[in-house]
C-alpha cells in the first residue's frame, strides 16, 4: 500500500490520521489518499469549488476547522489547485 502524503507539506501520513504530525494541518474527513477527489478533502468543499463557490468553500472550511481566514483561504486554494491538476 502506498504511503499517503499531507496535501499541505508533503509529509508522510499514516492511515486514519486526522492531522499532519509535521505541519499540524487538520484533514477534512479521512486522511490523505483515503477519500475520493483530492486527498482528505471535505466533499462539501470539493462540491462548492466545482460549482465555482470559492468563498462558500472557505466558510465551510473555517467552520469545520475553527481556523483563521488566511489559513482557510490557503487550504481551500490548495484543494482547488489539486482539482485543477486532476482534470
Amino acid at each position: 500500500m502506498k504511503s499517503a502524503k499531507c496535501e499541505n507539506c508533503g509529509a508522510s501520513v499514516g492511515p486514519g490520521a486526522t492531522a499532519c504530525a509535521y505541519c499540524g494541518v487538520t484533514f477534512m474527513g479521512a486522511a490523505p489518499g483515503v477519500a475520493t477527489g483530492p486527498a482528505g478533502a471535505n466533499p462539501e468543499i470539493v462540491r462548492l469549488l466545482r460549482a465555482g463557490q470559492k468563498i462558500e468553500a472557505i466558510k465551510v472550511y473555517r467552520e469545520a476547522t475553527r481556523c483563521g481566514l488566511k489559513e482557510a483561504k490557503d487550504a481551500v486554494e490548495t484543494i482547488e489547485a489539486t482539482l485543477t491538476r486532476g482534470r
